[in-house]
């Protein structure tokens, strides 16, 4: 629980000290399976002269459905997980249109839960992909999980802000797929928001749906978790 409470810390000090910034926080209701539970999720990004930093922590509530709680849909957190990304920009110390798009980044994952190893990952991204359409990017990184050999890890990132008559949407979300020494393993989180604007309610304010697909190798992980949420932007 301490390494979650300073990773709060610390990203809210990256995106308050950064040259530019966005921080939100997200507010989810868990509808999986085994789930049943809310879930609270702060999420920074900050650039700066360097490039940018990126972190975020989810913080699961208890409930009855998943075993941690005498009813579903209680607060009081259960279990927490956090990752932070550094990303360096090789056009600021290489020459070249080629390195404009080009990111060295290393990255930490962790969480207080036993079962959940820590794993460091380093690799370059490839940013700004299909600008004509849409925000995307993708990182090609060795992962390193604690007490496992060393693996690798393909992860995408996209987000596209678009109108529908007088609302605005938003679909965005990530994927990533990796090895460890127990085999493959896939997830991806697709989000669909909708601003609140219309509604009379602050532009900052959204609500949205969110889906966790899970897939492994062995099978143990195959999940889909869809949640309903509230996002505000700071």
């Amino acid at each position: 629980m301490k390494k979650g409470i300073i990773l709060t810390f610390l990203i809210l000090g990256i995106s308050i000290n950064s040259q530019a910034q966005y921080l939100n926080i997200q507010q989810h209701a868990d509808f999986g399976k085994e789930r049943h539970y809310f879930t609270t999720t702060l999420e920074g990004l900050g650039f700066d002269g360097w490039g940018s930093w990126f972190g975020f922590i989810d913080a699961d509530h208890r409930s009855l459905t998943s075993h941690t709680g005498s009813s579903d849909w209680q607060f009081g957190v259960q279990f927490v997980y956090f990752e932070l990304n550094r990303y360096f920009n090789l056009s600021k110390i290489l020459p070249g249109k080629v390195f404009q798009n080009l990111e060295v980044t290393i990255q930490y994952n962790d969480s207080p839960a036993s079962f959940i190893q820590p794993a460091y990952l380093a690799g370059i991204t490839w940013d700004n992909l299909f600008p004509k359409y849409l925000y995307a990017h993708l990182e090609f990184l060795l992962r390193k999980e604690e007490q496992q050999r060393l693996a690798w890890q393909i992860t995408g990132v996209w987000s596209k802000e678009f109108h529908l008559k007088q609302t605005l949407w938003s679909f965005q979300g990530y994927f990533d797929y990796w090895a460890n020494d127990a085999g493959l393993w896939w997830m991806s989180e697709p989000q669909l928001l909708i601003n609140l604007q219309p509604l009379g309610i602050s532009k900052r304010l959204w609500m949205g749906t969110e889906w966790e697909l899970n897939w492994s190798q062995n099978g143990s992980y195959n999940q889909i978790n869809p949640t309903l949420f509230l996002r505000y932007d700071f």
